[in-house]
């Protein structure tokens, strides 16, 4: 018989044994908590009470407290966090997304063909080596981003809606908070 036995030893001088935590008490004894710790990820369901977080449709970080029955279609639809600086990071990185688009938009000059795999489309990323923006070239695969035409109309992209807020964009927006961080 195999058996696995999975031990973390915590910060707070507890250990985590199989999803199951172990806190020594007062006199030195281990009570068990079958319950294994929150993730924080900003994402996370809130729970009645919980303090989200909303842009409104002027820019303003509102703050509220979470009642599933009046928020969650905001909560369902992404519009809520449970984390500030992660609001203000969401709004931002939709604005200059939106830029993106808006610029593919007016400058691409015809309709991406992602049918036609002699088409060449372009996106923007980060190239960690050379710590540059750059345009990438495909055909094939589609990610969720932004496509230009050229590798041209995406640097002029970059140019036009700012290189500092779209670095931000591909190098150090999350949509998430770290998700393996443990409260």
């Amino acid at each position: 018989m195999n058996t696995e036995m999975n031990i973390k030893f915590n910060d707070d001088k507890s250990i985590t044994i199989n999803d199951v935590r172990y806190i020594p008490d007062f006199w030195g004894e281990a009570k068990a908590s079958a319950e294994p710790e929150k993730r924080h990820t900003g994402i996370e369901e809130p729970e009645r009470g919980d303090s989200i977080y909303y842009v409104d449709g002027d820019g303003i970080l509102e703050t509220y407290d979470y009642s599933s029955g009046e928020f969650e279609n905001e909560y369902l639809r992404g519009r809520v966090t449970t984390d500030e600086q992660l609001c203000s990071d969401r709004d931002r990185a939709a604005q200059i997304r939106f830029a993106l688009e808006k610029y593919a938009a007016e400058h691409n000059a015809k309709p991406l063909d992602w049918t036609d795999d002699n088409s060449w489309k372009y996106r923007i990323a980060y190239n960690s080596n050379t710590k540059m923006l750059e345009a990438y070239s495909c055909i094939f695969y589609k990610h969720d981003t932004v496509y230009f035409d050229s590798a041209k109309t995406a640097k002029n992209a970059i140019e036009a809606v700012g290189e500092e807020d779209v670095l931000w964009l591909h190098r150090d927006y999350q949509p998430y908070l770290n998700a393996f961080k443990m409260d």
